[in-house]
């Protein structure tokens, strides 16, 4: 599964997740952004990482995937499906995001794990024994 083409596909859906959380927030920054004392208006640093989670947390618990993994045909599974119970799953979700904010901050690290893992997963993945595949069509 450690082919280019494969990884390529993950980075280009997370690009176009963030892609589609930028056009959310650009409708919704009137709602959500501060003025300073200059007349400038920004969104806080703890809304926009807020936002960003949730956007990503929601889309992988309501939809089980995100529209990138959608439109590029990634899936989402666990190492040991059998294994999982329902709320383990939301666990797992919780916890795979919760180390997105750190692959924002530092994307070499996302990259160099997926290259260097032989289930291409990236430090989340690892953690929360989540793999992402390409769905096989039936």
């Amino acid at each position: 599964m450690n082919n280019p083409t494969y990884i390529f596909k993950r980075i280009f859906a997370f690009g176009l997740d963030f892609l589609l959380l930028a056009v959310i927030i650009k409708i919704l920054f009137p709602y959500i952004s501060y003025q300073n004392s200059l007349g400038e208006s920004y969104i806080q640093t703890e809304i926009g990482f807020l936002f960003y989670y949730l956007f990503f947390l929601s889309q992988d618990i309501f939809l089980k995937k995100t529209f990138g993994k959608y439109i590029f045909k990634l899936e989402m599974t666990f190492d040991n499906p059998s294994e999982t119970k329902d709320y383990s799953k939301y666990f797992r979700r919780i916890t795979r995001r919760a180390f997105d904010l750190f692959e924002l901050v530092c994307p070499f690290i996302y990259i160099f794990t997926m290259i260097l893992t032989k289930k291409t997963q990236k430090p989340g993945d690892l953690i929360s024994k989540i793999i992402i595949k390409q769905t096989i069509p039936k």
